[in-house]
Order: structure tokens, then C-alpha cells, then sequence
């Protein structure tokens, strides 16, 4: 006679594997065999611990056989509804390395153009300009970049 059918599970069931749901009421019915009177303190730390780790039904019954009802009990009606396979995941988004790169670049070229283009720009009104259209390039490279990025 094995182990499983002591606990009362049906050999076939014994290596069906556990949900966190079916573990939480493991564990809600031990805690009311703590309440009964039924377990120490020591006792049940072993088995929650047994319970914690239990990952089919014989294991999570096991640290049941010695104590009376209740113990837990699982629906197989809940258990064929699961779903069988997971639903395909969508496609992960590439991230956008581009814009960051380009970010990081034209920032700091920005700003340091900015302080000493005012400089050189009160004589020589055409490289603000030329700055101008230099930054607002790179600006729409940028966009165009998120733009495919996003695609």
C-alpha cells in the first residue's frame, strides 16, 4: 500500500502538481489544527515548512496523515478548467538604444555650442545660424529614429 493512498488520494492523482491556492488552504487548515489543539508550535513549523515546499498533492497531504478532519480537499472541476497552454506573448519592444545614444551626444554638444556660439555669434551672425540648423538635424534624426524604433 503506498503512501499516497494512506492520505486518502487516488494513486493516479498523487503527482498532480499544486497551485499557490491549493497550498494556502494546506495551510489554513493546518493553522486550524494548531487551533484544535491538535499540532505544537515545533510540530507545526515542521509542516509548514513540509507544506511550503509540497509541490503535488501527496506531498502537500502528508503532513495530514496523522490528524483528523479536515484535510485539504482539491476540486478537479477547477483543475480542467485551467487553461492547458499559456497565451502567446507579445512580441517584445525593441528599446529605442538609438535615441538614447543620440541624446546623450547632442546634449552636452548643445550646450556647450549654445555657450560659446553666443560668444562667437555677436560677431558672426551665421554660425548661430549654422549652429541652428545643425541641432535642429539632429533633432529630427532623433524623431526619426523613435519613430522606426516604435515600428
Amino acid at each position: 500500500m503506498s503512501a499516497v493512498t494512506h492520505v486518502d488520494v487516488p494513486a493516479q492523482d498523487g503527482g498532480i502538481r499544486l497551485s499557490d491556492a491549493d497550498r494556502a488552504q494546506g495551510m489554513r487548515l493546518l493553522n486550524e489544527q494548531v487551533a484544535a489543539g491538535c499540532l505544537t508550535s515545533e510540530e507545526f513549523a515542521d509542516r509548514a515548512i513540509q507544506l511550503e515546499h509540497a509541490r503535488t498533492r501527496a506531498e502537500l497531504l502528508a503532513p495530514f496523515r496523522d490528524l483528523p478532519q479536515p484535510r485539504p480537499s482539491f476540486d478537479d472541476a477547477v483543475l480542467a478548467e485551467r487553461p492547458t497552454a499559456l497565451p502567446p506573448a507579445e512580441p517584445a519592444r525593441p528599446t529605442p538604444h538609438l535615441r538614447y545614444l543620440i541624446t546623450a551626444v547632442v546634449a552636452p554638444c548643445a550646450i556647450v555650442g549654445a555657450l560659446t556660439g553666443l560668444e562667437s555669434a555677436a560677431a558672426e551672425p551665421s554660425r548661430l545660424l549654422l549652429a541652428s540648423l545643425v541641432v535642429a538635424g539632429l533633432y529630427l534624426v532623433q524623431l526619426v529614429a523613435g519613430y522606426l524604433s516604435a515600428r
